[in-house]
């Protein structure tokens, strides 16, 4: 990241001169930083065409938003974020969001509550990693992270949270649904 002397314009004047309307101001800021956003975006969309359909609609959210940027955190993250959200809606606009939430209980039945599935041969298939690797792939990206975070690789409860921005009752609601999602997956592969 080029330095900021005293004769180059900080991140934040560069957005404020933005908003006054210096359209070179923002060439400097998208210069400045669009090497590391584009990095940022290729690993995270994990497809070129993706990433600069994103970095594009960053920079233009990033144009559009620079009178509401406000100089309590850097630049560079306040970039980071608009990137995030954006690649964020990509994704869902690319699956589709689930049009309702399946009913706890619905998903407790799907994952053989009260029938024991867990002997003999079901017991042999989780200890196999392909199944469950597959049964992983089957679920929804959101599910597999949450998982993948706290069980695999043994976050706390805490920490997993702190990664997904979320609260921790709501990592804990959504770790709760996503290991229902993947039994139930799991009894209807046992089943299939």
């Amino acid at each position: 990241m080029p330095s900021e002397g005293p004769l180059t314009p900080s991140d934040g004047e560069l957005l404020s001169q933005t908003a006054a309307g210096d359209h070179r101001a923002f060439s400097m800021f998208v210069d400045r930083h669009q090497g590391a956003v584009f990095r940022y975006l290729s690993a995270r969309t994990g497809s070129a065409a993706d990433c600069e359909d994103v970095l594009q609609e960053t920079f233009v959210a990033a144009f559009k938003g620079c009178r509401s940027y406000r100089e309590e955190g850097s630049a560079r993250s306040w970039l980071f974020g608009i990137a995030r959200n954006l690649s964020k809606r990509l994704y869902r606009k690319r699956v589709g969001e689930p049009d309702e939430m399946v009913p706890l209980e619905e998903l407790g039945l799907q994952a053989g509550w009260g029938c024991p599935p867990w002997t003999g041969s079901f017991v042999e298939s989780l200890e196999r990693r392909d199944t469950l690797e597959k049964a992983l792939a089957r679920l929804s990206p959101e599910e597999r992270e949450i998982l993948v975070l706290r069980e695999l690789e043994g976050l706390s409860g805490e920490e997993t949270a702190a990664v997904l921005e979320l609260s921790l009752p709501a990592m804990k609601s959504r770790l709760h649904r996503a290991r229902l999602r993947l039994a139930a997956v799991l009894v209807e592969g046992n089943h299939g």
